[in-house]
């Protein structure tokens, strides 16, 4: 292909992708702005530490749910799943009587999100004042989630990847009712593909090329700073080094210039933990209401309860692609019921597509034949002298583990924290893997470069999911 058709083919590509992220902004402000019923995804939480922030304070825990989210549950809204038979303005409409439980959770979660609906809704409100907050929050989520995948396209595209590979960069990483909702709900979990996004392309860009680790830091500071699950991608990059650096030591080096070593894994690990630590320091210092009282309902009898949860959590794969009933209109004609359909095998592919590619690479069934490298001893950095040159291979099998390891051993780890720290047994929800989505469609494209069917199934399969998504929500 000359460069000249090239040229127009990727332009051409890249129309239809911005045309199609066009289409689901406008299916998600769509449905964010139609006063539907809370979401069972903690929505009325989220809602409750929005208004406080709103307002200049911050949920602490101990603290009741407030009388504005109430208001706009029995007077609005309702809710998705739950019933609260009370009439609007009764006594008995209070938030002690709130079927899901008075006391909020929101004090769990960082401000980072809800203070960029504060700005979001500064200027909202100038455009239509008389809209319900509710709804313009909702509109600040289908936002947030519409730039991560622009920023999905921007970074995919920095990295090298086109044409169909191009597509699946774009819309592998929300290919889904459980991911795609989020656009059109209040909840911070909107902001995962656009964090995941960040730090995959940063990551990426320093693993390939050798340069600009200090930008993966900066995207891991807003990522870590956003929520806890939204920097899960920075903790795959952690391994990557340490494992680079094991590699070393036998005398394997990266091909890409790409040289770890403990300072980088201490800045990114810094990153990773400070805002943990200094948030729930925090957080007791203003708690009005002890652990075992809040949570009471999730303690657990004895350690073997636990060991049996992690094992659990260790074999189950909390893989966020899937299919459910949101975002589907309440009577679909016969186009939406055949688009509709294709969700139920969607995540089955993707699921396949993307963990396989990411297995056979970190098996090294998708690695090049490593060069080698004529130069001098590398025992000065790190590598024991062999006497030979050290070997020089492509990093991408052992980051494709590292995505792996990472995917596997983040659930286990999370529930023994909680128990922990917290005293309670709860299992991992899927939902918290969506910020590592971008990596692991990126490292799995990016192995498989040398076959574009496989870009092209991919991104088939991902642009197919989002159509049919955003067709059963009209």
């Amino acid at each position: 292909m000359t460069d000249n058709r090239r040229r127009v083919v990727d332009l051409a590509t890249l129309a239809v992708l911005v045309a199609l992220l066009g289409v689901v902004l406008v299916t998600l402000w769509r449905v964010a702005g139609d006063g539907h019923p809370f979401s069972a995804i903690d929505e009325h939480v989220h809602a409750d530490t929005q208004a406080r922030v709103h307002d200049g304070g911050f949920p602490r825990r101990g603290d009741l749910i407030g009388q504005e989210v109430v208001d706009d549950w029995v007077c609005r809204l309702g809710h998705q799943t739950i019933t609260w038979e009370v009439e609007c303005g009764s006594p008995d409409a209070v938030p002690a009587n709130i079927p899901t439980g008075k006391y909020t959770a929101g004090y769990i979660h960082y401000p980072t999100y809800f203070l960029g609906g504060e700005v979001f809704r500064a200027g909202a409100d100038v455009v239509s004042p008389d809209r319900e907050p509710v709804d313009t929050y909702r509109l600040y989520a289908a936002a947030v989630m519409a730039l991560g995948i622009l920023v999905s396209l921007v970074l995919a595209m920095r990295i090298g990847l086109r044409g169909a590979a191009l597509a699946a960069a774009t819309f592998a990483p929300v290919a889904g009712t459980p991911i795609l909702v989020f656009g059109t709900i209040e909840n911070p979990t909107a902001a995962a593909p656009l964090c995941g996004a960040l730090v995959a392309g940063t990551g990426l860009r320093w693993v390939l090329t050798g340069r600009g680790f200090w930008w993966l830091a900066a995207a891991s500071a807003v990522a870590a700073a956003t929520a806890v699950t939204a920097s899960l991608p920075t903790g795959v990059f952690v391994l990557a080094c340490l494992g680079a650096m094991l590699q070393r030591r036998r005398g394997r080096v990266p091909d890409t210039g790409w040289e770890p070593r403990w300072r980088h894994v201490v800045v990114l690990g810094t990153i990773l933990v400070v805002p943990v630590v200094v948030f729930g320091a925090w957080t007791s210092a203003r708690a009005t209401v002890g652990n075992d009282d809040l949570y009471s309902g999730y303690g657990f009898e004895s350690w073997s309860d636990i060991l049996v949860g992690v094992v659990f959590e260790l074999a189950t794969p909390h893989v966020p692609w899937g299919a459910d009933g949101n975002l589907t209109s309440i009577e679909p004609d016969l186009l939406q019921r055949v688009l509709m359909s294709v969700l139920n095998g969607a995540p089955f592919l993707l699921s396949v597509l993307v963990g396989g590619a990411l297995a056979l690479g970190a098996m090294g069934a998708l690695r090049p034949t490593p060069a080698v490298d004529a130069g001098a001893d590398a025992d000065a950095d790190g590598v024991c002298d062999t006497g030979a040159a050290p070997r020089r291979v492509s990093p991408l099998p052992l980051l494709a583990g590292a995505c792996i390891l990472g995917m596997v051993l983040y659930p286990p780890l999370l529930r023994l924290s909680n128990a922990v720290n917290v005293g309670i047994d709860h299992p991992v929800v899927s939902r918290y893997s969506i910020s590592l989505l971008p990596l692991l469609v990126w490292v799995a494209l990016l192995q498989v470069r040398a076959t574009p069917a496989y870009g092209r199934v991919l991104g088939i399969v991902a642009a197919g999911t989002v159509l049919a998504v955003c067709a059963g929500a009209w």
